[in-house]
């Protein structure tokens, strides 16, 4: 069985050192043990399947689902965090390879896909706060 903590918190650390600003999981991260200023992330994990392994293949397999949201104090900023995020996740360098791995122990990510794009939401902003979510979709399978 492929378990979900490790891609989480795998994917949670790769975004916030892609995209050179604090990631949160679930949560509004810290930092030093103080709420991070805007612009940060917060990474969903939202759900998927996982399945045991077929009978003539000892890999099992996952699909995870993933929200990224955006948070800022501007929409110029929201979108610029998204972009940072969406390159953090998705972005291959010239040889095909992903720009910034996801190293977990056992677990092969093999395919990253934007699954949804809703945009920025601007409805908060009387309170200064902008959000910007995606949702990624990662197809996994566990090493023998």
């Amino acid at each position: 069985m492929i378990d979900r903590t490790p891609v989480s918190k795998a994917l949670m650390d790769l975004i916030a050192k892609a995209t050179g600003r604090p990631c949160g999981l679930g949560q509004l991260p810290l930092v030093n043990g103080k709420p991070a200023e805007v612009p940060y992330t917060v990474l969903y994990p939202l759900g998927g399947s996982v399945g045991g392994a077929p009978l003539a293949d000892s890999s099992e397999d996952a699909e995870l689902v993933y929200q990224l949201t955006s948070v800022a104090g501007r929409g110029d900023q929201a979108e610029w965090m998204a972009d940072r995020g969406r390159r953090a996740v998705l972005e291959r360098g010239a040889s095909g390879a992903w720009l910034f791995p996801l190293d977990v122990l056992g677990v092969d990510v093999w395919v990253r896909e934007l699954d949804a794009d809703d945009g920025i939401d601007a409805s908060a902003s009387v309170e200064g706060i902008v959000t910007s979510s995606q949702r990624y979709r990662l197809s996994a399978s566990g090493s023998a």
